[in-house]
């Protein structure tokens, strides 16, 4: 098939939306606590570990797409995702879902979610920030499609025939949408040209600006990944909504953070992304204080959980194009896949506080601290500015002092 940056497009953002299931897990959630009586916090960890694991697997399929290319590694998250959806089916046991969901559909968001943002930006190299955002936008907006169709799903029948029927169509398109994607003409690892600005992962981690973008991501994404897993939960019991309203919060949250994506990466080409990850840190914690003690007013709560969502999307914008400014596209799929297990730990971080704190309000709180000290650490970063790029073996030493 003829290389076409829009063809890949088209392909790369296919198997970006269909992942995003993920994200209407609570939908899932709520059935399954109907449906096999367990509970909310038994539920919510599948969810946890799935997202853990995303993080993780984002490890080695960074590095296949870097060596291999995007139509493999998509692929093979095809068959991951499909089939750990289908084997879920036969879940009886929370347990047996922490290993079908948790771990195999967990591993195929991480393979595919990792290719599209490492393989546009070498299609679209003069608007990275805007394709970074578009492709996590398409990511998070998507649950707005898949909340219906989990819920018709599970309407239609039960909530296991729901995840066989989903899995089936769901891997069915990531590896058609996958044989659309390809590298630019040329590229390989043996050609790819290492500049003057280009970090390998090993020169990345030694650097200063590594250890302080890890944490700050991980403080950063803590609050949005709880307030997106446990949805429907966070409706009913803190603003005490009914069934129906609670579920709406899916729709409200995805537009958010999709629109948040994709704005915050078109500012981060004009405005600089670390001035746009300030901002997005002060509406997130502003948000939470408003969760934390206004959620009694609807329209408090219904403010506090978009900006929740804006502040998220933003932030799954935002590093990886910060990743790329600072360390270059050189080995970009394998140096975010290591900035990304902040995303891992703060997907167990957000569940641990809950079951420490007890309640959802107190989770608000210790999450705007974290969010607070997220944004300290944002000005003790100095943002990288763009220099000719010189071929070369290796990052001198001045590019390593100079980001220590």
């Amino acid at each position: 098939m003829k290389q076409n940056k829009y063809v890949v497009l088209v392909g790369a953002l296919l198997a970006q939306v269909t992942i995003a299931g993920l994200y209407a897990w609570s939908i899932f959630g709520t059935a399954l606590e109907d449906e096999k009586g367990w509970s909310s916090d038994e539920v919510l960890l599948a969810y946890s570990i799935a997202q853990f694991v995303f993080a993780f697997s984002t490890i080695f399929s960074g590095k296949l797409v870097d060596t291999m290319g995007p139509r493999l590694t998509i692929t093979i998250g095809g068959l991951l995702y499909g089939g750990g959806l289908i084997l879920s089916s036969y879940a009886t046991t929370p347990l047996m879902l922490y290993l079908t969901f948790g771990v195999i559909v967990g591993a195929g968001v991480g393979f595919v979610y990792v290719c599209p943002i490492a393989t546009l930006v070498k299609w679209f190299p003069n608007r990275k920030g805007t394709i970074t955002g578009l492709a996590v936008a398409v990511f998070g907006g998507g649950s707005i499609i898949f909340k219906d169709v989990i819920g018709w799903l599970i309407d239609g029948s039960d909530v296991s025939t729901a995840f066989l029927q989903l899995g089936l169509v769901t891997g069915v398109i990531i590896i058609f949408g996958a044989q659309l994607t390809s590298n630019p003409p040329g590229y390989s690892k043996a050609t790819a040209t290492k500049g003057a600005n280009d970090f390998t992962t090993h020169e990345m981690v030694r650097t200063r600006t590594f250890r302080l973008t890890w944490v700050m991501y991980w403080l950063a994404v803590i609050p949005g990944l709880l307030v997106l897993g446990a949805a429907k939960n966070i409706g009913l019991e803190v603003a005490g909504l009914g069934d129906e309203a609670a579920a709406t919060i899916i729709s409200i949250l995805a537009i958010s953070n999709a629109s948040s994506r994709l704005i915050s990466g078109s500012l981060s080409d004009k405005l600089g992304t670390l001035n746009v990850l300030k901002s997005v840190f002060v509406v997130t914690i502003l948000a939470l204080l408003s969760l934390s003690f206004l959620a009694d007013n609807q329209s408090m709560f219904y403010l506090g959980v978009v900006g929740v969502a804006v502040g998220y999307g933003g932030f799954l914008a935002l590093f990886p194009t910060f990743t790329n400014q600072q360390w270059g596209t050189y080995r970009y799929g394998s140096n975010y896949g290591i900035v990304y297990q902040a995303y891992g730990l703060a997907a167990l971080s957000g569940i641990f506080i809950k079951a420490t704190v007890g309640s959802y309000t107190n989770t608000f709180i210790v999450s705007a601290i974290a969010a607070t000290i997220g944004l300290g650490i944002a000005f003790m970063i100095k943002e990288r500015k763009p220099a000719p790029v010189v071929a070369s073996e290796s990052a001198s030493e001045a590019d390593l002092v100079g980001t220590r």
